[in-house]
C-alpha cells in the first residue's frame, strides 16, 4: 500500500487548495442570512426537465428538455432549441445530464448507447466518446463533471462513482454500494417523509448530485437525500492508489437537508436548493451555513445554476409545470 504516496499528495492538495483543507464543522445549524435573498423573476417554461442546468453565457442558462435535447433559456426567460440549425440538433443524442467546462458542454448520452457528447459554444457537436465498460443495463447516469483528461459520473442506478478517461473513453468504478453513495435515509419534501407506493419511506435514490471544485481537486458528492460527502479526485484518477486508501480519503463534508440541486460556483460557493423546508441554501468558506431564502416555491425545486454576477436561478415545479425563478443574492 503507497500510503507515503497519499501522504505526499494530501499535502500538495492542503497546500494549493485551504479552502477545502479540512471537514467543516458538520454540527453547525443552517441560519438565516443577515441579509436574505429575492426572488425577482418566476417565469413558467414550456419544455424543461428539472433535473439539468448549466450557465451558457452573461444571463443565459442552459438546460435539456423532455427528450433529453438540449435547449437554451436567454436573458428573457424564452426557450430556443439549441443549436439552432435542426440539421446540427439531428447529430446530438438525447441526453441525461450535462455540464460545462470552459466555454465547452459535455452532454451524456444514455442511448442509442452510453457516450460523451462534446459541444461547442453554439451548440455544434465537436465529437462522441462511448463510454467503454464499468455500467450496465441497470446504470442511471445522473450527473457529470469534467476536468483535464478525466469525466467523473454519478451511477445513481448501480450505486457508484465512476471515471472515464476522455481520450478513449474506459471507465472505472469506484466505491461500488459504499455508504457515502448510497440513499440511507428518507427523502424529506415540506418536512414530511416521502412514501412509496407500498407506504415505505424512499430515501429518494443513490448518489445524484456531483461537484467539482474550481481547480479539480475535490470531488463533492451526495444522495438526494444528504449527507455532502468529498474525496480527492487524484484517489480517483491515479492508479497507485488502492481501494483501501479511496475509502480512507473520503470525507463526510457537511449534512444537508433532502434537496433538489446543488452547484458549486466558480468562487467555489455552494448553492443548494432545499425541498425539506423550501429555501435556498449556501454554504462557503467561511464555513458559515446560510438560509438564504425562503420560500415554498422551492419545496419543489431542481436543479440550479450561477446564472449571472450575485444571481442564482432555480428551476421548479408549480402546478405541475415547468417554472424558472431568477434570484437576486444579498
Amino acid at each position: 500500500m503507497k500510503s507515503w504516496l497519499l501522504h505526499s499528495v494530501s499535502a500538495v492538495l492542503l497546500g494549493t487548495s485551504c479552502l477545502f483543507a479540512f471537514p467543516a464543522y458538520a454540527d453547525h445549524p443552517w441560519k438565516d442570512a443577515p441579509q436574505t435573498a429575492k426572488i425577482t423573476t418566476d417565469v413558467q417554461l414550456e419544455n424543461v426537465r428539472l433535473t439539468a442546468l448549466t450557465r451558457h453565457n452573461a444571463l443565459s442558462l442552459l438546460g435539456l428538455d423532455v427528450d433529453g435535447r438540449p435547449v437554451l433559456i436567454d436573458s428573457a426567460n424564452q426557450e430556443h432549441p439549441f443549436p439552432e440549425s435542426g440539421a446540427e440538433r439531428a447529430k446530438i443524442p438525447p441526453l441525461s445530464a450535462l455540464t460545462k467546462q470552459d466555454s465547452i458542454f459535455w452532454g451524456l448520452a444514455a442511448s442509442p448507447e452510453a457516450a460523451f457528447v462534446q459541444l461547442s459554444s453554439d451548440g455544434k457537436l465537436l465529437q462522441t466518446i462511448p463510454l467503454q465498460g464499468a455500467h450496465s443495463a441497470d446504470s442511471r447516469f445522473t450527473a457529470i463533471q469534467v476536468d483535464g483528461n478525466y469525466a467523473y459520473l454519478t451511477d445513481e442506478g448501480q450505486a457508484a462513482l465512476v471515471v472515464v478517461a476522455l481520450k478513449d473513453g474506459k471507465a472505472q468504478r469506484f466505491l461500488p454500494y459504499d455508504p457515502s453513495v448510497t440513499g440511507r435515509r428518507p427523502l424529506k419534501r415540506n418536512d414530511q417523509i416521502t412514501n412509496g407506493p407500498d407506504n415505505h419511506p424512499l430515501t429518494g435514490g443513490n448518489v445524484r448530485f456531483l461537484a467539482l471544485d474550481a481547480k479539480g481537486q475535490w470531488l463533492f458528492y451526495m444522495p438526494a437525500c444528504g449527507p455532502l460527502y468529498r474525496i480527492g479526485s487524484a484517489l480517483l484518477t491515479d492508479p497507485a492508489f488502492t481501494p483501501v486508501e479511496q475509502l480512507d480519503g473520503i470525507v463526510e463534508w457537511r449534512d444537508t437537508p433532502s434537496l433538489g440541486g446543488l452547484t458549486l460556483s466558480a468562487d467555489n460557493i455552494f448553492y443548494m436548493s432545499d425541498i425539506t423546508d423550501g429555501a435556498l441554501l449556501k454554504f462557503g468558506s467561511d464555513r458559515n451555513p446560510l438560509i438564504l431564502l425562503r420560500d415554498k416555491r422551492l419545496l419543489d425545486a431542481g436543479a440550479l445554476a450561477v446564472s449571472g454576477d450575485h444571481e442564482v436561478s432555480v428551476l421548479t415545479s408549480e402546478d405541475g409545470k415547468p417554472h424558472i425563478l431568477r434570484i437576486a443574492l444579498p
